[in-house]
């Protein structure tokens, strides 16, 4: 992958970030009457960081078959952190929750989880620019 595409798409998902921080000091209540978008920028912010994933893990001869396990093998091959590619994998879990209805939207935990994607993703793009591509 090329260094210009890399840095564009960790741009984009800066832009994320600082979109769904906004919601970071809002109430459950908030969180609901805003759900479309606050899921929405979940499932681009779990999309485009895997987007990136799945470039580097090819270009390493693999090839994941979702975005959880996009994450693990990251975190198996030292992109990511073992650590953030557990949380990342979370995330990735709540994205499919969000995006396929597998169960109920629980908006308690995704008010509570606006903070951890935050840092988390945050720690995507600080140990994605480190990456020699």
């Amino acid at each position: 992958m090329p260094r210009d595409v890399l840095l564009r798409k960790l741009t984009y998902l800066r832009r994320l970030l600082h979109d769904l921080g906004a919601f970071a000091c809002a109430s459950q209540a908030e969180i609901e009457a805003q759900h479309y978008a606050v899921e929405r920028m979940i499932e681009l912010l779990v999309g485009a960081a895997s987007d990136l994933l799945f470039h580097a893990l090819t270009e390493r001869s693999l090839q994941p078959s979702s975005y959880r396990e996009a994450f693990k093998l990251a975190g198996q091959l030292g992109l990511l952190s073992a650590e953030l590619a557990e949380r990342l994998q979370l995330a990735a879990g709540m994205r499919n929750i969000l995006v396929h209805m597998y169960e109920e939207i629980d908006y308690a935990i995704v008010h509570q989880s606006i903070g951890d994607l935050l840092r988390d993703f945050a720690s995507f793009i600080a140990e994605a620019e480190r990456w020699d591509v």
